[in-house]
């Protein structure tokens, strides 16, 4: 019982957090995205999974700490392995275009919260959080 307050809370927080994205975007439908500090609030707390949808090459180079490789190129290849966390982050690099599919293909999957991280790896560089080699 704890343990489900305890995600419940995490959940409610993460929603309070999290922001519709930008009406220049209503063509994709509705996108949750999150800045870098909620989204390393809610890491620090434990049961997020961020997902990386750069190229390999990008993700070996340095990582969002827990993250997992799931290039856009091949993300089909990862649909049956959705995590089953509470939340979900999913980033890349560039506009958040390029992640509107990913977002959308894993949120039909997933029981977790999916957000896409503001910004991408590139705003979390600039809020001075650390990389994973």
């Amino acid at each position: 019982m704890r343990r489900r307050l305890a995600a419940l809370a995490l959940i409610v927080n993460a929603l309070v957090l999290a922001s519709a994205a930008r009406a220049d975007h209503a063509r994709y439908g509705t996108v949750l995205t999150i800045d870098p500090a909620s989204a390393r609030m809610l890491l620090d707390r434990g049961g997020v999974a961020p997902i990386d949808l750069r190229a390999e090459s990008d993700f070996r180079a340095g990582r969002i700490p827990g993250a997992r490789s799931w290039p856009l190129d091949s993300l089909d290849a990862h649909l049956a392995e959705v995590p089953k966390s509470d939340v979900i982050i999913l980033y890349g690099d560039g506009p958040i275009e390029r992640v509107l599919r990913a977002y959308h293909l894993i949120r039909l999957r997933a029981a977790a919260d999916v957000y896409v991280l503001e910004g991408g790896l590139e705003s979390w560089r600039r809020a001075g959080y650390t990389l994973e080699r």
